[in-house]
């Protein structure tokens, strides 16, 4: 639309399932992210929550411990009643955008696998969270979007603690990635960071698979958190990166400065948490880039372990607030796809240049290959993803071979890999850089 000017909201949530914590637990955490010892109780709880104990840092302590935050949806069952309100046309056309569209809720599906233990009492199992959201959004119309989240696991290999290597963890992840490709035909096109943090090995593995990333932190009145576990840019950092609304190419040295790789990353702040909140100051920016430059991205993320309806109002009503000052910017609710896509490329060329594979099984002097082929666009990264699903039920990813430089790969089916006869499912997935993704089933007889 000629001199039009756009914001598009995109609504990230950290899909992660039912977490439960105890009080024990409660103060675990305090204790660390203060420097306190407190002994748990629900009388010191209390004090803290009214600031009514002398300790150092006592407001901060007090938001950690809202009772919003701790008010934790630890069933299934709490879970989905928050989906089945929030979920319904009527809940999501409380916020109507500029084409009197709804709410979109943008699923960043976690798979917690990979852990020895599990105090917190998540939802363990490969697929678990993915397969129950996809029932929810055919149940409610199938408005929304999967996206990827993925926790790097930590040494003590406990589903509720901290990590941010992905090179620790390159055996899982690919397999859950293998699995959504062989059991849901879905392989991910944007990424939202565990525990917010991007490192050298995740940026490259971005690079070579995923071209849209919603993890961006960077905040205009940025202050060093009290809180520890986030000292140092541990947990998410973001201090150098772009803090206007709208997306970058990140640098091969740093992902924080733009630079020469080939995905785009974005902005994304929280809702509903304890630090590097989306503030109206934020969300007037994104407005204001809107005006002056004719569009932007507002994104913004929370969990649904927590019931979702108070941040989505509290959230929605600001931006509704705010956008009352701008009666020239249109705001459309938007899948994190689309946002992207309406940002960074044209119709035309998203359609043009769509990627289109072809996928076979062939057998030279005797031996069997697989052949991928280009046959439009081009594959984002360098290669397609091959997964493999074995007839005794193992799960594999593997490269392929290089026929034509970015043309076509081939993969060769023998002793030093697998035989084609001991394969029961093979898919070949890939994206590219507009945000279209395919998935091809292979026929294993050639």
């Amino acid at each position: 639309m000629k001199n039009s000017k756009e914001l598009y909201v995109v609504y990230c949530i950290d899909t992660e399932g039912p977490l439960h914590e105890s009080l024990q637990a409660t103060f675990d955490r305090i204790n660390v992210l203060f420097g306190l010892k407190l002994k748990p109780s629900k009388a010191n709880l209390r004090k803290l929550q009214c600031l009514e104990l002398d300790v150092k840092n006592k407001e901060e302590i007090a938001k950690v411990l809202d009772s919003h935050l701790l008010a934790y949806n630890d069933t299934w069952n709490k879970v989905d009643e928050m989906l089945d309100r929030i979920m319904t046309k009527q809940y999501r056309e409380q916020f109507l955008d500029s084409n009197g569209r709804g709410i979109i809720y943008n699923w960043h599906c976690i798979d917690h696998v990979g852990f020895s233990s599990n105090e917190r009492r998540r939802d363990i199992g490969f697929g678990n969270i993915f397969n129950h959201y996809q029932e929810k959004i055919d149940e409610h119309g199938g408005i929304d979007k999967i996206h990827w989240h993925f926790h790097p696991i930590a040494f003590a290999r406990e589903a509720h603690m901290s990590a941010t290597s992905y090179s620790n963890s390159t055996n899982i992840l690919h397999e859950i990635i293998t699995r959504r490709v062989i059991d849901n035909s879905w392989f991910p096109t944007v990424n939202r960071a565990g525990f917010h943090t991007v490192r050298r090995d995740s940026s490259i593995f971005l690079e070579e698979w995923i071209p849209f990333d919603y993890s961006n932190q960077a905040q205009y009145n940025f202050n060093d958190s009290v809180q520890k576990d986030v000292v140092d840019g541990r947990f998410g950092d973001w201090r150098r990166a772009p803090k206007l609304w709208k997306p970058y190419h990140p640098s091969y040295s740093d992902y924080q400065s733009p630079g020469s790789m080939n995905r785009y990353s974005t902005k994304c702040l929280n809702i509903g948490t304890r630090l590097r909140l989306l503030t109206e100051f934020e969300i007037r920016k994104a407005f204001e880039l809107a005006r002056d430059e004719g569009k932007a991205i507002l994104s913004f993320t929370n969990h649904d372990f927590r019931d979702m309806s108070i941040d989505i109002e509290d959230t929605y009503e600001k931006i509704l607030r705010v956008a009352k000052e701008f009666n020239d910017v249109k705001v459309f609710n938007s899948d994190a796809i689309e946002a992207m896509q309406k940002y960074c490329y044209s119709d035309d060329n998203i359609v043009k240049n769509k990627i289109k594979l072809t996928c076979k099984v062939q057998t030279q002097d005797n031996i069997r290959k697989l052949v991928v082929s280009q046959e439009n666009g081009a594959v984002f990264g360098t290669q397609p993803y091959l997964a493999i699903k074995t007839k005794d039920g193992r799960y594999y990813h593997d490269n392929f071979d290089e026929l034509e430089f970015g043309k076509s790969w081939v993969y060769t089916f023998d002793w030093d890999t697998l035989l084609l006869e001991q394969i029961e499912i093979l898919k070949v997935a890939a994206n590219d850089k507009y945000g279209n993704s395919v998935v091809y089933s292979v026929e294993l007889r050639s």
